[in-house]
């Protein structure tokens, strides 16, 4: 069935900052001795740029602090954070979509370990987020399957629509992100926003 869609990145578009770097910073904020982390985080994160591991591996060493936040303590960091964090114009566009029948689906490269909690909002439909791995119940800093970036955003939209046996409207479909490696998952939609991260200015999303 072919449905109309509204899809919109989460870091620097739904919310104004990184939601990984707000993550750590709350998590020392509940549990201080994890700030003895901190050094092999910050090597792993230049290890990356100077190109010596890959971005899965750098942000396996970011999520670190997850292993050691209750349930309770991740809903807390949505309601007390991140919620904080939302961008009202991106959000008023959301819920204008919604409004007028689109399915509104929230991809992010962050973990869906927290970016669950956005179901809370009846206005958002799917969450699609980086997976981590379960242990005994609780989740690890590991990733399941791949970084949903990039291409993978795409793979896992596609994903969700065949088990949905749903056909995204090119033509009457929206989609908003601050970044051009969101080119692949904003190919999927004629009508493409961008929020830039300074003014939080939305304006029509052109590339070369």
């Amino acid at each position: 069935m072919k449905s109309c869609f509204a899809i919109f990145d989460v870091d620097y578009t739904i919310i104004n900052g990184d939601s990984m770097f707000l993550m750590l910073f709350f998590a020392i904020s509940k549990k201080p001795v994890l700030i003895f982390y901190t050094p092999i985080i910050l090597v792993k994160i230049v290890l990356y740029f100077l190109k010596i591991i890959d971005v899965k591996n750098a942000k396996e060493a970011i999520y670190l602090p997850l292993k050691y936040l209750t349930q309770k303590e991740l809903e807390e960091f949505y309601e007390t954070i991140v919620l904080r964090k939302i961008n009202p114009e991106v959000m008023k566009r959301l819920i204008f979509h919604k409004e007028q029948g689109c399915c509104i689906l929230l991809v992010s490269a962050s973990p869906e370990v927290y970016l669950q909690y956005f179901k809370n909002n009846s206005s958002i439909d799917v969450i699609i987020g980086t997976k981590l791995k379960i242990v005994d119940g609780k989740y690890i800093n590991k990733i399941h399957g791949e970084n949903c970036k990039g291409i993978e955003k795409v793979n896992r939209i596609k994903h969700y629509l065949n088990e949905n046996n749903l056909e995204i409207d090119f033509d009457n479909s929206f989609g908003y992100s601050d970044s051009l490696s969101d080119k692949p998952m904003l190919s999927l939609v004629k009508n493409r926003y961008k929020v830039n991260k300074n003014d939080l200015e939305i304006q029509e999303f052109i590339w070369q």
